[in-house]
């Protein structure tokens, strides 16, 4: 597969030579994108592009579970595959991401507005809109062993001052079937979805907000992909108890279908709380579908607290560069019959040129009728840039 990709890059970049998209049509293009840009904030993988082509997350990423540094092959076929055209310029040779050997690099920049206006008796007196930088950011991948042994850092430059995200090291053995990974990292659970405002992302407290220090055990099967890992459970503030955090996440995966299973349990002193889920995606011709249901169970001295998170995700490749992503949501979080919120969402995806995605999207919250906060739309797009 990596060598017909290798091929199909290099005939698209020959091709891009003879019919390449005008810079300044390009820039035109985006410089209307930018008067009307919203900017959906916190976003960091896809994972229906693993649905529709039937890879495991470590075939595009460092990180086995998914999301941060890309590969030289995930950088390879988000040029040939997900962009509707290569633009070249100086040569056929394109990014990878390796600096040499031993040192690769990578990043991401996402910039914009967001406007939100929330459900009230006086129009106009809650309509928001923000312009700023939702991320920027730098991947560092040292293999100090290649194939074996590497150091990875993920940092955060903006927005606010620098943050690390991720900083671990990696051994992979046997050819990757094992993997054992130590130092701050994202937890295993669920789907690594691009919006940590999901609720399955938002009400489990598992995101791109929340890396935790411990140490993480990954098994890498032709079918089977699991990973469990134990953390101080203190979204990477300093442990300030005695109790640990269980995570354990497995899938199996076909080329067209996928299923997996999620466990988590937090002990803690502030109050336990239990999570399990189950997901799974199918790819439909040019549709991909991921879904996913989630239970969490707070433990508090009043008595126990379930809720319940619901996802279901359709993408629709239109043409190639064109992605059109829609989304039901559901969450409740007493069980009692009338405190039920659902989101809807409507996001166009384009990537005009490689390694450049612009997003344009709409999503409605419906919410408790009183509380004017859970009954809100926000209109939103993107400029992402990534190498």
């Amino acid at each position: 597969m990596a060598r017909h990709l290798d091929r199909r890059g290099a005939h698209l970049v020959r091709a891009a030579r003879l019919e390449r998209l005008p810079y300044v049509r390009v820039a035109l293009w985006f410089a209307l994108l930018a008067a009307a840009v919203f900017v959906v904030r916190g976003a960091r993988a896809e994972p229906y592009i693993a649905v529709a082509t039937g890879f495991k997350c470590v075939q595009c990423h460092t990180n086995p579970d998914g999301g941060g540094k890309r590969k030289p092959f995930g950088i390879a076929y988000a040029q040939a595959e997900l962009a509707q055209r290569v633009v070249a310029k100086g040569g056929a040779d394109q990014w990878t991401g390796d600096v040499n050997r031993f040192l690769a690099i990578g990043g991401d920049l996402r910039s914009g507005l967001d406007y939100t206006d929330i459900g009230g008796s006086t129009p106009g007196a809650d309509e928001t809109s923000d312009f700023g930088v939702s991320r920027a950011g730098v991947y560092l991948e040292l293999r100090a062993i290649p194939d074996l042994l590497t150091f990875y850092v993920d940092e955060q430059l903006a927005p606010g001052s620098t943050l690390n995200r991720e900083a671990y090291a990696l051994l992979t053995a046997a050819n990757g079937k094992y993997t054992v990974k130590a130092g701050k990292f994202f937890l295993p659970f669920g789907w690594r979805l691009q919006d940590d405002s999901a609720f399955v992302r938002a009400v489990t407290g598992v995101n791109f907000n929340t890396p935790d220090n411990g140490v993480e055990l990954g098994l890498e099967l032709p079918k089977w992909s699991a990973q469990v890992a134990v953390t101080n459970g203190t979204a990477g503030a300093p442990d300030v108890d005695t109790g640990k955090q269980l995570s354990l996440s497995a899938s199996y995966v076909k080329s067209r279908w996928r299923v997996g299973a999620s466990a988590n349990t937090n002990n803690a002193e502030l109050g336990d709380r239990d999570m399990y889920g189950v997901f799974a995606g199918v790819r439909t011709g040019p549709v991909s579908w991921l879904t996913e249901l989630d239970r969490v169970t707070d433990k508090t001295p009043l008595g126990d607290v379930d809720q319940d998170v619901t996802l279901l995700e359709a993408d629709w490749r239109i043409a190639k560069g064109h992605n059109l992503k829609i989304t039901y949501e559901w969450h409740d979080p007493t069980g009692a019959s009338d405190d039920e919120l659902e989101r809807y969402s409507l996001v166009w995806e384009y990537s005009p040129m490689q390694l450049m995605q612009a997003r344009i999207g709409w999503r409605a919250y419906d919410g408790v009728p009183s509380v004017p906060a859970t009954n809100r739309d926000e209109v939103f797009a993107e400029l992402h840039v990534y190498f």
